[in-house]
């Protein structure tokens, strides 16, 4: 399909540390999107995860503005590398700013931490143009939400029929147990065989009831993978339609600096006209 592209976005500000500024400022999920954007067909497609993964736990350790917010204090900082287990301290993290923008930043943002974490250049980050891959970025993350979600439910309701079926087998284990007590003693056995009886018929219930529900986990697992199938479905899409863009934009550019003076203009015509699409 085809869309009229949009205007890029830029950050605004005089220098790269401006920039970057001005990109710190932004929310967590804005500062992940603008990197995946950045970086999508060098190396991110395949980070998304973890990077949406970054900006969750962020907004989670952000006591004050949670995903609404920007950045971490030292406490919170250090929390995030050693839940991401990082070898690194704050203060390394810092040293590191350092050495590539120049600043030690009291408080660390997202992309404070991306920049070193993935040790790419912030100049090329800060100056990315945006537009192209965002409403396929959150389109993605909104699957992947989805299917994330739903194999935490589907892991949980598994535990829970699991531990449902082990409680069924030990009541009816003690069941059979009272019964075979009852034996002993004619007068007592009628009494305590008709208790195990009951006891059974229950804990048959229950097991009935936990396959039931273990049957529905499977259910739910099922479909949730169906969506993980989906997702990387759009993606793979989503790939093939950027290379016959970049494969066309590639044959024109060729064509434009080859041949004839008309085939060359024809060719740069086609090439301002190709460009002036969106690849998607």
């Amino acid at each position: 399909r085809k869309r009229k592209r949009k205007m890029a976005a830029v950050l605004p500000g005089p220098t790269d540390q401006d920039r970057l500024r001005q990109l710190s400022v932004r929310t967590y999920k804005q500062q992940a999107i603008w990197f995946l954007n950045s970086f999508w067909e060098e190396f991110a497609k395949d980070e998304a995860e973890r990077i949406w993964g970054y900006a969750n736990k962020a907004g989670e350790l952000d006591l004050q503005k949670g995903k609404e917010g920007n950045e971490l204090d030292e406490m919170m900082a250090h929390r995030f590398l050693e839940v991401h287990h990082e070898t690194m301290t704050v203060r390394e993290l810092r040293e590191q700013l350092y050495s590539i923008i120049g600043e030690r930043p009291k408080y660390i943002s997202l992309s404070h931490f991306l920049v070193v974490h993935y040790k790419i250049n912030y100049g090329i980050l800060v100056n990315a143009s945006q537009g192209s891959n965002k409403e396929e970025v959150e389109e993605a993350q909104r699957k992947l939400d989805a299917v994330q979600s739903a194999l935490r439910e589907s892991e949980a309701r598994a535990q829970e029929a699991a531990a449902a079926l082990k409680e069924s087998k030990a009541r009816e284990a003690e069941a059979k147990a009272r019964e075979a007590e009852a034996v002993a003693s004619e007068a007592e056995a009628k009494k305590r065989e008709a208790a195990a009886l009951a006891s059974e018929k229950e804990a048959k219930e229950r097991e009935a009831e936990a396959k039931a529900r273990e049957a529905e986990a499977k259910e739910r697992e099922a479909e949730a993978r169906a969506a993980q199938d989906e997702l990387e479905a759009a993606l793979a899409e989503l790939k093939a339609q950027e290379d016959a863009y970049n494969n066309k934009k590639a044959d024109l550019e060729r064509k434009s600096e080859e041949g004839g003076v008309v085939s060359r203009n024809k060719a740069k015509a086609e090439l301002a006209q190709h460009l002036a699409e969106d690849p998607l």
